[in-house]
């Protein structure tokens, strides 16, 4: 950068004759004030398309020009040894905007005088200049622009224009042919490119390898697979300021070339610059360095040379069955992932589906130890149990096959599922003729009653597993799935059960291992669906069996839910209440009929049976039913 024009360097100012009147009263008298006696050395000359006039070479070209007007001039002194220097004009939006020119006058007008020129590249589309860029279809806001720089009211109005035209997006089929002959077959909902990301904080996250005068194009092809991909990318692109620092949108294709064939079966709209136009190809290329240009101050130019390498980044394009559907089909609510793209995932939930011997022996170890650690009474121990239990991958695997009515998938994983279960009851049942225990510890009965709390907890697991299992950077969160599930504790009460010959405990702790099931299949395969690995038409059989199971056991498990809901009333209306000089505490209640109640009453001096009796007495008329107490005593003194 110099401080001053170089001395010797003509000038010109060009305008045309409608700005004649403001170049009068605004720039000459900025300009004389800035070039003091070299003013008089300055030529004034309108500019005529239609009759251009030869410029001295060496001259440095002051232009007040519009869009239109400046695409005729570069075109005229393109590879000419003159200095290409941009003052705003209202209507040279564009070129200012791509060049880096300031909005304010008097500092383009400094910038214009001051800046030493640099070879600059033209972009030419269907051989018509480019400044800023080409938006094929509809690119949403991924056209460089100022958007976050807006006010915050704008960017609302501009977020809820967005959404209300998504319901009207629809995708083309694109053939995109590189200057080395490399065919991209795409769909995308649009097509934006530029010759350079230098001048716009989004185009410069997107397309960092980028110079003004690198002879390379880009082309960002935005082909979001969902409504709500996109709405993700409207909210972060307009409201998220920080969001592109270390983030890109996974369904924009990046291809970076000396030129472009891009065709289309359709018409295609698009717009130049913001110029409507329409044609069935357009033909893109770069002149290199063909311009001397004295750059704006927001243009970033870089200190060291950018590689002139063509780089095609499409990997996240649909292609084949995915691009087909989205030209044929509207724009799904959910990404619909190609086979291609849960290969790995299927592999290997079919194998974790299996009952290999690793899968049962995991299972008899797992069992023995949740049956030793619930007769001791331990939780450290039950949750070694959680974590060793192999059940949750033949679930998985269940609820994938069921979302996609995958028969083998799903016959596979229900043998293995029913196979771990027997093998965990009969172990749980076999260990328990041994143990010379029959008392219900606090353990064993937390798994007798199971709620719709235990619902709403398998429900959330499951989740958290099918987001594991699909997410391989999470993969180490499936041991804490395990532990909030816990399959295989149910499944050792309901042995221990079993051998007691108490069909009570049996029947409540297998009703919570079907819980578990059926809530971690229902919402593994409601994770799985919402993660693209099924359509719903698909989807919906197996998602409505889930549903119908799910129902049926919310009938017990509402009932148990109202009963602890009620037992919890009690316990309140009791706990800490004084009747007749005595105070109650540890208030407990266990259904029956009549119901029980386990109490300790705390007092000064001893308890005697009438006391008792009517503390029993006042309990039942404030319950409005009868009662059996199991009293302890504690006299403070």
């Amino acid at each position: 950068m110099n401080n001053l024009l170089p001395d010797g360097e003509p000038l010109i100012l060009l305008y045309t004759d409608i700005d004649q009147q403001r170049v009068q009263q605004q720039i000459l008298p900025l300009l004389s004030s800035r070039l003091g006696e070299r003013f008089s050395a300055l030529t004034l000359q309108v500019f005529n398309a239609e009759q251009p006039e030869p410029f001295n070479p060496g001259s440095r070209l002051l232009c007040y020009l519009s869009d239109e007007q400046l695409r005729e001039l570069v075109l005229q002194i393109q590879n000419q040894p003159l200095t290409l220097a941009l003052l705003p004009h209202p209507e040279m939006k564009h070129a200012r905007y791509g060049f880096g020119i300031a909005g304010k006058l008097e500092d383009a007008l400094s910038d214009a005088l001051s800046n030493d020129a640099v070879e600059a590249d033209l972009l030419l589309c269907n051989e018509v200049p480019v400044f800023n860029s080409v938006v094929i279809g509809d690119a949403l806001t991924l056209t460089p622009g100022e958007a976050l720089a807006e006010p915050l009211t704008l960017r609302i109005k501009r977020f809820v224009r967005l959404v209300k035209g998504i319901g009207d997006v629809t995708f083309n089929a694109f053939k995109i042919a590189t200057h080395k002959e490399k065919l991209v077959d795409t769909a995308a909902l649009g097509i934006v490119v530029v010759e350079h990301g230098r001048s716009s904080v989004l185009s410069r996250r997107l397309v960092a390898d980028s110079s003004v005068n690198d002879g390379m194009l880009h082309a960002l092809v935005l082909a979001p697979r969902s409504v709500f991909e996109m709405l993700r990318f409207l909210f972060a692109s307009l409201f998220l300021r920080d969001y592109w620092n270390n983030n890109s949108p996974s369904f924009v294709g990046h291809i970076k070339s000396r030129s472009l064939s891009i065709s289309s079966p359709k018409l295609i709209s698009y717009t130049h610059d913001g110029l409507i136009e329409k044609s069935n190809t357009l033909q893109l290329k770069v002149e290199p360095r063909v311009l001397q240009l004295a750059p704006g101050r927001y243009l970033a130019l870089e200190d060291t040379e950018v590689e002139s390498k063509e780089v095609v980044r499409t990997q996240a394009l649909p292609a084949g069955k995915a691009k087909t559907e989205l030209v044929t089909y509207p724009l799904p609510w959910i990404h619909h992932a190609a086979t291609d793209e849960f290969k790995e995932l299927f592999l290997a939930l079919r194998e974790s589906a299996k009952a290999s011997p690793s899968y049962l022996t995991l299972m008899v170890l797992a069992t023995l130890l949740a049956v030793f650690g619930l007769f001791a009474n331990s939780t450290p121990v039950i949750i070694g149990a959680m974590i060793l239990a192999p059940l949750m991958g033949p679930i998985i695997s269940m609820a994938l096959g069921t979302l996609r009515q995958d028969e083998s998938l799903m016959l596979v994983s229900s043998r293995s599922i029913a196979v771990g279960t027997g093998l965990a009851m009969g172990c749980a049942m076999v260990a328990t003729w041994f143990i010379p225990l029959t008392t219900i510890n606090s353990e064993i009965a937390a798994r007798i009653s199971p709620t719709l709390l235990d619902l709403g907890v398998a429900v959330i697991s499951g989740i958290a597993g099918a987001y594991a299992h699909a997410r391989a950077e999470v993969a180490k969160s499936l041991a804490g799935v395990a532990i909030a599930v816990a399959l295989v504790p149910p499944l050792a009460v309901a042995g221990i059960g079993l051998g007691w010959l108490d069909f009570t405990v049996f029947w409540g702790a297998f009703l919570l291992f079907l819980t578990n099931l059926v809530g971690i299949i229902l919402a593994a395969v409601i994770t799985f669906m919402f993660l693209g690995y099924s359509p719903f038409h698909r989807a919906r059989r197996g998602l409505a069996l889930t549903l119908i199971l799910a129902a049926i056991l919310c009938i017990p498990l509402a009932i148990s839910f109202s009963h602890m809901v009620a037992e919890h009333s009690i316990v309140q209306q009791l706990d800490g209440i004084e009747l007749d000089e005595v105070k109650l505490r540890d208030v407990s209640v266990r259904p029956g009929k009549p119901l029980r109640i386990s109490l300790t009453l705390v007092s000064g001096s001893a308890v005697d049976d009438a006391t008792m009796d009517s503390v029993k007495q006042r309990i039942e008329q404030k319950l409005q039913q009868p009662v059996e107490l199991e009293i302890g005593v504690k006299i403070i003194r």
